[in-house]
């Protein structure tokens, strides 16, 4: 160690042994919600003491974030239209509820960020940082064409955003990528409309192997 620097005082954080009690944290959401969760459960099955959560997690809102990060972010694949880039955005949404707790988990938080103001904080910058796909699709939209120059890009980023959310909270069972992509048509034509214009007719760029393969 180089002279003048101290040595911290205890055992180095192990990463796994965090990865573990987020793994944990995120599982036991999942099945008892935000209010059913307690240290206690987290402590016994992931076998950790209290003392190494609240070295990481001072809050349980700050834990409960932490595994909420956990799941898998929507990522932006270019498929040539503003339509075709929200339904596939749609199918990683899809995806995300039936091989992740995310079905059960976000509800709970919502519910809870209701009336709990310190959680509601921390959620709305996790929320805006992953919603920056769907923001990138409409930045995109408007630079091809696909949206009209002067469109309200945060209005249109949550236009085209809330059917997904909406049945994913009251509907999950109805998830279907043909009625999500009418949603999108009649959104994007709504936009239209308002702003008074009318699509570009142009030839859609062609589209590579590799996207046909996606």
């Amino acid at each position: 160690m180089p002279a003048g620097l101290k040595r911290p005082i205890g055992r180095p954080r192990n990463p796994q042994r965090g990865d573990l009690i987020l793994t944990v944290a995120l599982q036991l959401l999942g099945e008892r919600g935000y209010a059913g969760l307690t240290i206690d459960d987290i402590v016994a099955r992931a076998r950790v003491s209290k003392t190494t959560i609240y070295r990481r997690w001072p809050t349980k809102e700050e834990l409960v974030v932490a595994a909420f990060d956990l799941l898998p972010e929507l990522q932006v694949v270019d498929r040539g239209g503003l339509i075709d880039e929200f339904v596939e955005l749609a199918r990683q949404y899809i995806r995300a509820l039936h091989q992740t707790p995310l079905a059960s988990v976000l509800p709970g938080l919502i519910s809870e960020a209701a009336h709990n103001a310190v959680l509601a904080q921390r959620l709305e910058t996790t929320f805006m940082r992953r919603r920056l796909p769907s923001r990138r699709i409409v930045v995109r939209g408007v630079e091809r064409g696909d949206l009209p120059a002067k469109v309200d890009i945060e209005m249109a980023t949550e236009l085209f955003m809330a059917p997904l959310v909406q049945r994913s909270l009251f509907a999950n069972d109805r998830m279907s990528l043909r009625a999500f992509r009418t949603m999108f048509e009649i959104v994007l034509a709504g936009i239209w409309q308002v702003h008074g214009e009318h699509p570009r007719t142009r030839a859609k760029p062609a589209r590579s192997k590799r996207l046909n393969r996606g």
